[in-house]
This record gives C-alpha cells, structure tokens and sequence, in this order.
C-alpha cells in the first residue's frame, strides 16, 4: 500500500495508511441525512467499523410560524457503520440506525432498524496529497406505524439512490499534518417524495499524535416535488474530538447543532463513538 509523506500524511488514519475514516464520520448525524462517501478507499481486504450513539433535542424551528412544525422534539439513535475494501480501489459500505423519537407527547418507538444504507465507492485518482472516488448507494427508511410515518419525511419511505462525488486533500499546518475534504450528492427517490441535493465537507488537524480535532458541515435541500411540505433545507454544523487507544481502537466525542435551514428542526445534540480498524 502507498504511504503518505512525513509532512502530508492523512487526518484519515492514525496508523500511517489511507484510511477512509470521513465516511464513518459522517455517520453521527442521522444516518439518512448524512451518511456520505469519503475520498479515500480502503485497502483490499482491510476495512473499518464503527458504533456510533446519539442524542439531540429541538425546542424550536426555521419557519415555524408558517409551517406549523412542531419543535419540541427529542432522539436518541445507535447506529453501526461498516467500511470494507473488496478490491484495490473499490470499497463497500453499508449503515444502519435504531433508536427512538419524541414529538411533545407523541413518543415514536423504534422496534427495528429505522434507517439502512449499502454501496460502494470507487477510486477516482489518488495520490499523497489528492484522493477522489465517486459512489453509489441505496437508502431505505422505516414505516413503523402511523405514527411514526408523521415523522419520517411525511411517510415518505420510498428508498433513495444516490450517487455522489468525494474529494480530498492533505496538508500541514504549522508542521502538523491536516485534511481537508468536500462531498457532492444527488438522491433519487424511487417513489412518492422529494429527490435531495447533499453536500459535505470536512476540516481536521492532529492536536499531537494521538488527538485529532474535526470541524464539518452537512447540507441537504430537497428538490423535484411540489407538495409544501416537501420543501425543506438543513444546514448542521459538528466539531468533534478523536482519540486513538491503540493500533485499532479509537474513541470520538462531539457535538452538532442546525445553524440554518427551512421547514426544518434547530437540533442540537451529542455524540459519541466507537471505531475499529481490521
């Protein structure tokens, strides 16, 4: 496998190889919303997991005076991400999320999986400071129920293709090394709801050999339907912290919050995670 160089090596390994951490990281939000390919791919026949919890709460919105949408609002999700490199340059992924949800009085249970995700990504170019891959994938939402198809986009749990473009740089600041990434998306709805626009990016620098701080950005607006209540934009913002135990193990710890959006919730919220590198 190809190393970096001393002075470029990439925020998206600890171990001095490649690795496609910016995907995992994205995974803390909600896994529909933000779930994005990164830039790198994974070595053939290594890959990544990673268990992430999360909880936010919402007590008011954008434009609720003309949307009536409901903010007080509560969630609580675990949710597992799986990286895994098949072949030199191709690498494929899948997520899922559980958890539950509370809407005022209206407590939303979730008994199975709420949201799911599979595809793969291929490599693009690659080189010690640049990486891009272009991917695929799949999105499936839960119906549990009336109630909790109020909450899931309206009951639109049709599925999503998406196919996105990731982007990637390495750099050093101040003779640390540093990364910076920015992830395009579209998200094709096959059946009755809106297509959705993504776009990611991502910022890190080591704080010392083992710290690692990480700010990013999440966009989704939705496109392609008439319906009202079908046009909604949200725009999340998270710092995070990771720290590496060992070779394989590493712990993160963070917080995000909506900072603009449209016919959306203003959430703020925790996270913590859990990776492993085999």
């Amino acid at each position: 496998m190809r190393k970096a160089s001393s002075t470029t090596k990439p925020l998206s390994s600890f171990h001095g190889t490649l690795r496609p951490i910016l995907f995992g990281l994205a995974m803390v939000g909600a896994l529909g919303d933000e779930a994005q390919a990164g830039a790198w791919t994974q070595e053939a026949g290594h890959g990544q997991a990673i268990v992430t919890g999360l909880y936010s709460a919402s007590e008011d919105g954008f434009d609720t005076a003309k949307t009536g949408l409901e903010t007080d609002y509560t969630k609580g999700t675990v949710s597992l991400f799986l990286d895994y490199g098949l072949l030199d340059g191709l690498t494929l992924t899948a997520a899922a999320e559980m958890g539950a949800e509370q809407f005022g009085a209206l407590p939303l249970a979730r008994p199975g999986l709420t949201k799911t995700q599979a595809g793969a990504r291929m490599r693009l170019h690659r080189s010690d400071r640049l990486a891009m891959t272009a991917g695929i994938a799949v999105i499936a939402e839960d119906a549990h129920g009336a109630a909790d198809r109020l909450v899931d986009t309206f009951g639109w749990d049709a599925p999503m293709l998406e196919a996105r473009w990731s982007g990637g740089v390495n750099f050093a600041v101040l003779n640390r090394s540093a990364f910076a990434e920015v992830s395009l998306g579209y998200r094709y709805r096959i059946g009755e709801g809106p297509d959705e626009v993504v776009a990611d990016a991502t910022i890190g620098a080591h704080l010392a050999e083992r710290w690692m701080l990480i700010a990013q950005s999440f966009s989704t607006i939705s496109t392609g339907f008439e319906r009202p209540e079908a046009d909604y934009a949200f725009h999340k913002a998270q710092g995070s912290v990771v720290y590496r135990l060992n070779k394989r193990w590493s712990v993160q710890a963070g917080a995000f919050a909506t900072v603009a959006g449209h016919n959306a919730l203003k959430e703020r919220g925790v996270i913590t995670a859990l990776w492993y590198d085999f």
